[in-house]
């Protein structure tokens, strides 16, 4: 159906002709008690969301798209001040439930006893107004479901194509072999940030330092066949490394995302809320409020004729959700079938009514200054800005409703990680095809735009192309370095770069031919790994040994110490050496039975020691 007045509610095909009752259930005593329970143990109320000053509910008055397992949540607000609720479904009913505050203390969420029924709206009422009008009341519609994408099998592991790296103190990591094209030379300070996609091989997330050596691996079980999105972000003010680990399927995913510490100790799971079949693979970003915002793919029966018509289809809905990480509630929910028609979309729908159409393909989110929203869509060749306070679409830049003259050379096509910056440009990784058939014809780049906001102009001002002309068809990113390079990780193509301000190539990396990762960043990073370093023993002629040491994701490691003695208690210096690589091989002479090695660093400091193990035992 063709894009309604912003704010408008329209009903979806399930809903049309569903009468309407005009049930209106309190909440019974359970309700009510858990209600006067949370608010007892609510927190003081703190600052206003940094974005409005009156209340918000989630999901939003005329939403349409809402999950039947949706909690409702409420932000500006705490339970002693909203009263007495009231949330009653026009099929279901009243439904009780359990309060649940959030961990800033401005809102809670209300998790309902029961999911809602498909195609049903849903009302909401409090001891005081939740909108100007009428009567202060929201309501929102229930989806109706399609059928979930297919996900892939669990993913068997054969030998690779292109061996692996192999390491005798660590024969489980076998991370795939890389090659350094272009020697680090001029580059940001910092290590490189991967998520290796290797077929029929080990995928899994890596750091590498800048002569492109193994620091770190995460190898990942048959139970989950990717991470995607690696790399450093602040929480609670300290550097976490955040991935997304799941299954994928024709360009989405279902998993879920992982925080660790410079120790590689979990400190978060993150799991989408409302019901969803999993977080999509595409972002996870941290916000300075110790929340993530994450995308949701969800398949839902839908109207697919432009301007509106009777014929049944099914749309993928592109959500936007905001979590709290301490608590996993919901704090923000926004879904592009509400405010983005279908028609928006390159392409025609699947002729299987019963195929979800991916008509948006939301594949990253970024937060400007006064806390909107720049989403890029894939599937509609757009970047939108989205007001965060009402959901509403700001404005479109590209695609078939561009509110922006593009300039020459800005037009872009199935863009990938638009992200915004002080100056007001704003960057983005233009894919420019969709078909590798194209490979030759036209180039994929990195842009940098100038947009002027009141005028609605796009200007060129940079565009970095490989110097040998890749073309990716999905996947990739452009990140901007505090020194004015940039990073591109070019996707489906198995290469990662770094360019100097003025567009010279100062770094490249390749995987072996078919692997890739979606996006590669470089980021500053020290890490401590909770574990200790890893020893391996080859005995030679005589007293001969050659010693193998490793440190899983140790970064501040600069030389290896060789320990031994007659027993665990009495080790002493034996030899030293350069750490080199991931896996450093010494070579020491010794009669002792017991051997160790420590991990110096660039000041003779000890940063941990071995477990101490008898080569000859």
């Amino acid at each position: 159906m063709r894009q309604r007045e912003e704010g408008a509610v329209s009903t979806p095909l399930a809903e049309r002709g569903t009468p309407r009752t005009s049930r209106r259930t309190l909440l019974g005593a359970a309700g009510a008690g858990v209600l006067a329970l949370a608010a007892s143990r609510a927190q003081p109320a703190a600052a206003q969301d940094p974005v409005t000053q009156e209340i918000t509910v989630f999901p939003r008055h005329g939403t349409r798209t809402a999950s039947p397992a949706t909690e409702i949540s409420f932000r500006g607000v705490t339970a002693d001040a909203l009263g007495v609720v009231d949330i009653v479904g026009s099929q279901s009913g009243g439904h009780s439930g359990l309060l649940m505050p959030h961990a800033d203390g401005n809102g809670f969420s209300y998790v309902p006893d029961a999911p809602f029924t498909p195609g049903e709206r849903v009302t909401i009422q409090a001891g005081v107004p939740l909108r100007a009008n009428p009567g202060g009341s929201v309501t929102f519609d229930i989806a109706v479901p399609g059928i979930p994408v297919k996900k892939d099998a669990a993913r068997e592991v054969d030998q690779p194509e292109s061996p692996p790296q192999e390491f005798r103190t660590r024969l489980d990591l076998l991370p795939p072999e890389l090659t350094i094209s272009t020697l680090a030379d001029g580059t940001a300070p910092g290590h490189t940030f991967l998520a290796a996609k290797v077929p029929d091989g080990r995928n899994g997330a890596m750091i590498l330092d800048e002569d492109g050596d193994l620091v770190w691996f995460s190898p990942l079980g048959n139970d989950v066949a990717e991470h995607n999105d690696f790399r450093v972000q602040q929480y609670r003010g300290e550097p976490v490394l955040t991935m997304w680990e799941g299954v994928s399927q024709v360009g989405t995913g279902f998993g879920h995302f992982v925080l660790l510490n410079d120790r590689y100790e979990v400190v978060a799971r993150l799991q989408v809320g409302n019901g969803y079949h999993g977080a999509d693979l595409h972002e996870c970003l941290l916000t300075a409020r110790a929340t993530a915002l994450i995308i949701v793919y969800n398949p839902i029966r839908w109207d697919l004729t432009p301007g509106g018509g009777d014929e049944a289809g099914t749309a993928l809905d592109g959500i936007v959700q905001e979590l709290d990480i301490a608590t996993g509630r919901v704090i923000f929910e926004w879904h592009s079938l509400d405010h983005i028609d279908v028609d928006e979309g390159i392409g025609e729908p699947p002729e299987n009514i019963e195929v979800p159409w991916d008509y948006f393909h939301l594949n990253s989110i970024e937060e400007d200054d006064a806390g909107d929203l720049i989403l890029s869509a894939r599937n509609s060749n757009g970047i939108y800005k989205v007001e965060r306070a009402t959901g509403r679409v700001l404005w479109r830049l590209n695609g078939t409703r561009s509110d922006f003259a593009m300039g020459e050379g800005t037009p872009f096509a199935y863009q990938h990680h638009a992200r915004v910056h002080a100056n007001g440009e704003l960057t983005l990784f233009d894919n420019a095809e969709s078909e590798q058939d194209k490979e030759g014809e036209i180039p994929s780049r990195g842009m940098v735009l100038q947009l002027d906001e009141e005028a609605k102009t796009a200007t060129l001002v940079r565009e970095y192309i490989h110097p040998t002309d890749i073309l990716s068809i999905s996947q990739g990113n452009m990140q901007v370095l505090p020194n004015g390079n940039v990073f591109i990780g070019w996707g489906s193509a198995p290469v990662f770069s770094e360019f100097d301000a003025e567009g010279n190539l100062i770094f490249n990396g390749r995987f072996p031919q078919g692997a890739n990762t979606y996006r590669a960043y470089r980021f500053p990073w020290v890490g401590t790994p909770g574990a200790p370093p890893d020893i391996a023993v080859e005995t030679g002629l005589g007293d001969d040994l050659t010693v193998y040491v490793s440190w899983n994701g140790a970064t501040e490691v600069v030389e290896w110490e060789v320990l031994a003695g007659p027993d665990q208690a009495g080790l002493a210096p034996a030899a030293r050496g350069a750490k080199i690589g991931f896996e450093t091989a010494l070579e020491v002479t010794t009669a002792e039975p017991y051997l160790a090695v420590r991990a110096l660093d660039a000041d003779g400091e000890v940063l941990g020691v071995t477990e101490p193990i008898m080569p000859r035992g």
